[in-house]
């Protein structure tokens, strides 16, 4: 069983990748690189940074993420990222030795299964986003038995609040985008046919820490507990913070994004629970947990000024 003591951290400014390097246990090392400190699109530096810092583990926190922009004009950008940039990564593990662990999503399945998808359930993405993000985590798989390949969904946590060097600042997250709205909105229109599990990424980085000393690599599921709607998580959040805002229930085909979402898209966490660990917590607690945070007031703060 690995026992990690200097982790490589990519994509360092995201909500996952953040909370797995403040979870971090005080006896590993983590080497946090953002984007601009580690493009997973330049294989030669790719290997320069490996080389220097010579990592026992390298946990990738960089994702294109923005799914209707994939199916629209983004398709590029999202295979270069969630494919190829995984891909130098992990060409560059193997030749050293070292775990990949990598992080995919509930939208490489199609959503026509009635129970929470296993691991082993056949995937069929929706969206040019999930079949990027299905081409990377393939790509680990193959690369190794001692790589680590997490479907996570939904999240929401801590993230930074700064503008990148583009001059673009994060996307956010959904209880993030509701307040926000609700702000301007008496009511907003939320899709109702679209069911998973929202899941907070402190909860699923402590798990994650867990987990490495119990397995030597594989495919995992990772999530809070419980499921939900978005019209009804929507309104849990207004609930939570007290915010008198309605929220209108409409269909995807009505919503008509860009972008197909999987109509149900809930992740078993049975495989690690197998292990001995249990994450128990349901989305509704860790959300309210969220909600109360210094983080969460100072980014609503922020989009007031």
């Amino acid at each position: 069983m690995p026992n990690f003591t200097k982790v490589l951290l990519t994509g360092a400014n995201g909500q996952l990748a953040n909370s797995i390097k403040s979870n971090a246990p005080e006896s590993v090392e983590v080497i946090a690189l953002t984007r601009q400190e580690l493009d997973i699109c330049d294989e030669p530096f790719v290997a320069k940074v490996l080389s220097r810092f010579r990592p026992d583990c390298v946990i990738n926190g960089a994702a294109y993420n923005l799914v209707d922009k994939a199916e629209t004009d983004g398709a590029a950008d999202a295979f270069a990222i969630n494919a190829i940039g995984v891909a130098h990564l992990a060409r560059n593990c193997k030749m050293r030795d070292i775990p990949l662990v990598h992080f995919s999503t509930d939208f490489v399945f199609d959503g026509q299964k009635k129970s929470p998808y296993i691991e082993s359930d056949c995937t069929q993405p929706l969206s040019v986003y999930g079949a990027s993000k299905l081409a990377g985590e393939n790509i680990v798989l193959s690369s190794g038995d001692i790589n680590y390949v997490f479907r996570v969904s939904r999240l929401f946590g801590p993230i930074e609040l700064h503008e990148n060097s583009s001059g673009q600042k994060p996307a956010g997250n959904f209880p993030l985008a509701m307040l926000k709205l609700a702000k301007t909105r008496p009511q907003i229109r939320v899709v109702n046919d679209q069911i998973g599990t929202p899941s907070y990424t402190p909860d699923l980085a402590k798990v994650l820490w867990q987990l490495f000393p119990k397995s030597n690599g594989g495919l995992f599921h990772l999530t809070n507990s419980g499921e939900v709607a978005f019209d009804e998580y929507a309104r849990t959040i207004f609930h939570l913070t007290k915010v008198d805002c309605e929220v209108i229930g409409i269909s995807s085909e009505e919503y008509n994004a860009p972008a197909k979402r999987p109509p149900y898209s809930t992740l078993s966490n049975a495989k690690i629970h197998q292990l001995g660990i249990v994450l128990s917590r349901s989305w509704q607690d860790a959300l309210e947990e969220y909600l109360k945070t210094e983080f969460v007031r100072e980014s609503l703060k922020s989009t007031s000024q």
